[in-house]
């Protein structure tokens, strides 16, 4: 992050002013939350009172207390932020080019199907999950949870397929349309055997996207000069036939795997009720929290602690729950109305954007990879957290940055 700022410039931090700005407003929203606050202020907030309460018994009156719950978990939220604040200033201050990020998305992609393969190999005890708290026996890579690891699959098969269509005619094209094909199959195939649900709904999601931006994409490239004769030839005329062919056997390995009864998630989904699922039997504990803390919140990082304050006895177990399981939730818990907008404007500008992409003919394709890829991590946040991790928060930062520099050359065109 520091060398990234010797190569800052005013126009390269003005392109990507936006998502500075709400970066630097989140990060205000979690400094104001561990401010210090006078007694006459903090007593009279919402929900505030049973904090009062023990002030009194403690005999500690006159003490100033922060507006978040739980302090020291906010403050370790800050020093978080490091994570995608590093990710934005690399993107800016060394230009990277949206192709350039997509490819390293894709590349994360791969080494994290490559080590989720090795420790399926290597057995539940193997070195390679770097967690204690894991999911050990399934796939999950570089991550602690397997519906991460499957939901960063998924968006990691959308990046390759719209890398592959982004080829152009010159020396070398078939072998990385190959490249891109391989790799696509190599990620499926790995999150077809891990145990996530969530995970193989998404996994189906992007075969079908796939499918979908191959069929909006231009068949025929003119205005070039002639390619290789022969078969290279006709594959250069039509680019996405070398996708299409292995996304059709894709489709057949797919349900082969459905058939043989190889994939642990669909027998998952059909041998549980989802409405005795965890996510589920908390929601009425989560609504209750969304209508104590909507105003001001809870404080960043302060979901367990209070959770723990309205937690019915019913829900009690050996498990216990540190987050909500519904990210957009708890961000609302966590950081007020203010978090919210924050969303809400960030929403916004993508959209926007991709607006800007969508209005022109040829470039459909970018389009929908743009609104699906988002789409994956936004419903994938509805039942769980991928965004707190640090590797989607790295990447997520990139895809902003991509977005913004291929809505910015569309406009320069």
């Amino acid at each position: 992050m520091i060398t990234s700022l010797f190569f800052l410039s005013k126009q390269r931090t003005k392109n990507e002013g936006v998502l500075i700005v709400m970066l630097g407003c989140f990060a205000l929203i979690g400094a104001l939350q561990v401010t210090p606050l006078p007694p006459w202020l903090w007593k009279n907030l919402p929900h505030y009172g049973a904090v009062a309460q023990l002030d009194a018994t403690l005999r500690l009156e006159g003490q100033w207390r922060p507006l978040s719950m739980a302090p020291m978990r906010t403050s370790n939220m800050l020093g978080s932020i490091v994570v995608p604040v590093a990710a934005l200033l690399a993107a800016i201050a060394f230009s990277t080019s949206s192709k350039t990020i997509l490819r390293v998305v894709a590349g994360l992609g791969v080494l994290n199907a490559l080590l989720g393969l090795l420790q399926i190999v290597t057995g539940r005890s193997s070195l390679l999950y770097f967690y204690e708290v894991t999911n050990r026996g399934s796939p999950v890579g570089l991550f602690a949870n397997e519906n991460h690891a499957a939901i960063f699959a998924a968006c990691s098969m959308l990046v390759i397929v719209f890398l592959g269509l982004k080829v152009t005619h010159r020396s070398g094209a078939l072998f990385e349309r190959m490249l891109y094909s391989a790799a696509f199959l190599l990620i499926l195939f790995v999150s077809l055997v891990g145990g996530s649900r969530a995970g193989l709904v998404a996994a189906v999601g992007a075969i079908l996207v796939s499918l979908f931006m191959l069929a909006l994409s231009p068949h025929h490239r003119r205005g070039r000069s002639p390619g290789p004769v022969g078969a290279r030839r006709w594959f250069d005329s039509i680019p996405g036939v070398i996708l299409v062919i292995p996304i059709g056997v894709v489709s057949l390995t797919v349900a082969a795997f459905f058939a043989l009864d190889r994939v642990p998630a669909f027998r998952d989904l059909l041998a549980q009720d989802s409405f005795e699922d965890l996510r589920w039997s908390i929601w009425p504990v989560i609504a209750k929290m969304l209508g104590d803390y909507w105003i001001f919140g809870a404080g960043f990082g302060a979901f367990e602690q209070i959770y723990y304050i309205v937690e019915p006895p019913k829900l009690l177990m050996p498990s216990y729950v540190n987050q909500a399981h519904n990210d957009w939730a708890q961000l609302i818990i966590e950081g007020g109305a203010m978090a919210g907008f924050l969303a809400i404007g960030l929403f916004a500008w993508g959209a926007k954007r991709i607006a800007a992409i969508a209005a022109h003919r040829a470039l459909r394709a970018d389009a929908i990879f743009w609104i699906s890829i988002f789409a994956v991590v936004g419903a994938a946040s509805l039942i769980d957290y991928p965004l707190r991790t640090p590797l989607f928060q790295l990447v997520s930062a990139w895809l902003l940055v991509a977005l913004s520099r291929d809505a910015r050359n569309i406009g320069a065109r």
